[in-house]
């Protein structure tokens, strides 16, 4: 009898002390300006083995631009590319997207009176387009920085799984884009695939790359040390014809030669950088 009740209050406490499991990540890809309009889609992956239970939420981004005020929210009402699983079937209302905290902010909003029967993501390596979120553009205008909003915080994002909030940093995480910026707004897009120094270079911790794209490529760019051991993969997606800006932080890394190579299509091409502390 001891021996049990000595096991049953270890699976308690195993129950009550497991660590959390992310049920969900929330990233933003495919950037793309036209018209006179920049849009982000915004993306869900759920970990194999485990589930999504969609239930209302607002998911919500704060947006700066360069030069200032360059960047306003464009609403839609539906949402441009919604997932048509949970908006507008289902038992959910056609999905929007809103202004939020006096324009500092984007909500992509998850409508629906569901008390049960909840459309579920399974896990999977491959990611839910959620929705796309949509900003209009006021020349000139050099780049943007994007980031999830994460609770705690003044507009709060809040996630739903079925009718239970889920966490930040245990029940879901958030990744920010990054590709930061477009080099100058042209209507004129690069003729050729382009790959561009660092600068600065030396640089100490942070650098910026810049690439030309041409034509609708799917883009990899990755830093190996002089080893030729991979490091980082810092572009890794599908992207539209533009001019093109990421960053890359060596903050942990030591002092030395780097090599970053781009592939895209038939387009490869590495170049070296200098990372002095």
């Amino acid at each position: 009898m001891k021996k049990i009740l000595t096991l049953t209050i270890l699976l308690i406490f195993l129950v009550n002390f497991a660590p959390a499991q992310n049920k969900v990540t929330f990233s933003l890809k495919n950037k793309k300006i036209s018209g006179g309009i920049l849009a982000y889609t915004v993306y869900a992956t759920v970990p194999v083995g485990q589930t999504w239970r969609v239930g209302s939420s607002n998911i919500r981004v704060t947006f700066t631009g360069n030069p200032t005020g360059c960047l306003s929210v464009h609403p839609d009402n539906p949402a441009d590319s919604a997932n048509t699983n949970i908006s507008g079937a289902n038992g959910y209302q056609a999905m929007t997207t809103t202004s939020v905290g006096g324009g500092v902010a984007i909500g992509l909003n998850i409508l629906t009176f569901n008390t049960s029967g909840f459309h579920t993501f399974v896990g999977s390596t491959t990611p839910y387009r959620i929705g796309r979120i949509r900003f209009n553009i006021t020349t000139p205008f050099y780049s943007d920085t994007m980031h999830f909003r994460n609770s705690p915080t003044q507009f709060p994002t809040v996630v739903y799984d079925s009718l239970v909030q889920l966490v930040y940093n245990t029940s879901y995480q958030t990744g920010d884009p990054l590709i930061t910026g477009v080099e100058g707004f042209s209507t004129q897009l690069p003729k050729e695939f382009q790959l561009y120094q660092n600068y600065p270079n030396p640089f100490n911790p942070v650098t910026s790359i810049k690439f030309d794209i041409p034509n609708s490529s799917f883009v990899t760019m990755k830093i190996y040390d002089v080893l030729g051991k991979q490091i980082a993969d810092i572009v890794n997606q599908d992207m539209e014809p533009g001019r093109y800006e990421v960053n890359w932080d060596g903050t942990n890394l030591a002092s030395g030669i780097y090599f970053y190579r781009i592939e895209a299509k038939d387009f490869t091409k590495v170049m070296k950088m200098v990372l002095i502390k």
